[in-house]
């Protein structure tokens, strides 16, 4: 059995899931919010990822 690390499964929760977020969004009728949600999430995620990297 396969075990997703956890460097995986962050990059899967910033990166993977708003995108495909995102592309539901756009393939279905949705509101403005759930975009801009989906890249606000996006985007918390990236600087969560970033911050630990600039602090050492």
């Amino acid at each position: 059995m396969y075990m997703i690390s956890e460097r995986q499964m962050t990059l899967f929760l910033t990166v993977v899931a708003p995108l495909m977020f995102l592309l539901a969004a756009l393939i279905v009728a949705t509101n403005i919010w759930v975009i801009m949600m989906a890249i606000l999430w996006m985007g918390v995620g990236l600087i969560i990822l970033y911050i630990p990297r600039e602090e050492e």
